[in-house]
């Protein structure tokens, strides 16, 4: 997993430089070739002393990501105003990791707080709801951890990342288990009601058959799950060498556990969604 105090202070220093810029445009003439957009989200022109929203999920599920990236923020912003002389202000929101409240904070952050950029989704899923909800206002946003592609791929110009995507950390796991690890016969069991899983374990799939390994299973699963017998019962009787687990850490906790006690000695590997899987195991 990436480090998020490092990752949010560059991609802090990225929101800042692109939100300048927007306050700068507000700023000058009324001339401006810029695309139209349908509302009437004007950005802060005071470059001195403006907010920066941010969200992610502090509670529940996912809350070790989101308490993360919230916290880092806070810390980079305090760092900035200390070195720089400005009062630029954070306002914190906690999505839960759920892609309705995600929207609903940002309408807020548009409309009632007018906040010069957006630090954030956290997760996928929520990263990519409000990416784009953001093509009608050209907010500046900057996801420091939403790996999906389509965040960026759908989302518009207005659209940043400071991470890798879901494609590119799939080619590496899979490159690393088949020419690395020398691992040649996968199995997969992922959450199909998740972006963030889905995207990997099809680029994973992609990229390990492309090198000449096989993925013999791909099992799913549901967010409300917590028993995965059936689908490891399954991988069980499959003969793998490797397991792929591409979700996040609670679930990788889960299903790691129950894989040991149905006999699977199959190394298991998984992506950056296991960060957080020490406090769990």
């Amino acid at each position: 997993m990436m480090n998020f105090n490092k990752l949010i202070k560059g991609g802090l220093a990225a929101l800042m430089a692109v939100s300048l810029a927007a306050c700068e445009a507000s700023e000058g003439s009324t001339n401006s070739t810029a695309t139209e957009t349908t509302s009437d989200y004007v950005a802060a022109g005071d470059l001195k002393s403006y907010t920066i929203g941010t969200l992610g999920p502090t509670t529940g599920d996912y809350a070790v990501y989101g308490l993360a990236v919230t916290n880092a923020v806070k810390l980079a912003v305090e760092d900035y105003n200390a070195a720089h002389g400005t009062n630029i202000k954070v306002d914190v929101q906690d999505s839960q990791g759920d892609q309705t409240q995600a929207i609903n904070i940002y309408n807020k952050f548009v409309t009632d707080t007018k906040v010069a950029g957006i630090i954030g989704g956290t997760v996928s899923g929520e990263s990519y709801a409000i990416a784009v909800q953001s093509k009608d206002t050209g907010i500046p946003m900057i996801t420091p951890s939403g790996t999906a592609a389509n965040i960026t791929d759908e989302g518009g110009a207005n659209v940043f990342r400071a991470c890798y995507t879901d494609p590119q950390q799939a080619k590496q796991v899979a490159d690393f288990t088949y020419e690395t690890l020398g691992l040649k016969k996968a199995a997969m069991i992922y959450n199909s009601d998740d972006d963030y899983s889905t995207g990997v374990a099809e680029a994973f799939k992609a990229e390990f058959e492309s090198k000449g390994g096989k993925v013999v299973l791909s099992e799913a699963f549901s967010t409300a799950d917590q028993d995965f017998s059936s689908q490891l019962t399954k991988i069980a009787a499959s003969d793998i060498d490797v397991l792929f687990v591409p979700n996040y850490y609670e679930k990788d906790v889960q299903i790691a556990k129950q894989a040991r006690n149905l006999g699977i000695k199959a190394q298991i590997v998984g992506a950056d969604g296991w960060d957080g899987a020490k406090r769990s195991w």
